[in-house]
């Protein structure tokens, strides 16, 4: 089950709710993810529950990624990746830039 998902091309970051306060669940959901072709890098944290997903756009897409998590049964059904996460292409363009315009200001003040 899973009530965040916050996905860029080449990134996403799912909250998934088996991996909060187990550790094993969160090395089960890393290795397997890891196993994925396509699939770079992967940080489950057990203590938010955030699973962190670095991926190749050309080789799996953010439904696969899904599908995968679905196929282990750390996700029901019901997960999906919307179009634009239920956004209009403007308004995820527009939060896009705002958080490139906050890193690179939190940058500058470091």
């Amino acid at each position: 089950m899973t009530d965040y998902l916050h996905v860029l091309d080449g990134r996403m970051r799912i909250k998934i709710t088996e991996v909060k306060g187990s550790s094993a669940a969160a090395e089960e959901v890393t290795r397997y993810l890891r196993s994925s072709h396509g699939i770079d890098a992967v940080n489950a944290n057990p203590i938010t529950g955030n699973v962190l997903i670095l991926y190749n756009t050309e080789q799996i897409s953010q439904k696969r990624i899904l599908e995968l998590l679905q196929d282990a049964g750390f996700l029901n059904q019901s997960a999906r990746v919307p179009a634009h996460q239920g956004e209009g292409l403007v308004s995820m363009l527009a939060k896009a830039i705002m958080e490139t315009a906050l890193q690179s200001m939190v940058m500058a003040l470091i």
